[in-house]
């Protein structure tokens, strides 16, 4: 259901109202479901997933309400399960070039890194052209 470019609405309609708001309507709308925070640009497609769990399991929304709980994946596992499920990684500095890198799995514009052996996971897809696109009129933030 959180795929970019879905609507708002559509992602209510699936999974009931968020937890928390970072930011409502008429600003773009920031919200989080368990682990899971959404962006949504001001016309309300989603165009920035992140996941980030505090711990060795990770909460995702599944129906309105409920949340299915699985094991968050060490760095090694997971680089080995995409590799045999066909997808290439790279090592990847995108926001500072002095920052500790990211993998990015390519041509999907998702990044994910462990800030430590024991730290948490993170997990992040932003859908940039959607942002640009439905914010063109607004200040640029990169």
């Amino acid at each position: 259901m959180a795929a970019p470019g879905v609507q708002y609405s559509d992602v209510v309609a699936s999974w009931g109202e968020p937890e928390a708001f970072a930011a409502q309507p008429p600003d773009p709308v920031y919200c989080l479901y368990g682990d899971l925070e959404l962006g949504f640009t001001t016309k309300g497609r989603l165009w920035h997933l992140q996941i980030e769990p505090g711990g060795s399991v990770v909460s995702l929304p599944s129906a309105p309400g409920q949340y299915v709980r699985e094991p968050v994946p060490d760095i090694p596992q997971l680089l080995a399960e995409l590799t045999a499920d066909g997808f290439r990684t790279t090592r990847h500095t995108p926001f500072d070039p002095e920052d500790d890198p990211w993998h990015r799995v390519d041509r999907s514009g998702v990044l994910f890194r462990r800030d430590a052996p024991d730290g948490p996971t993170r997990i992040h897809s932003t859908a940039k052209d959607i942002c640009d696109a439905d914010h063109k009129d607004l200040p640029r933030w990169d």
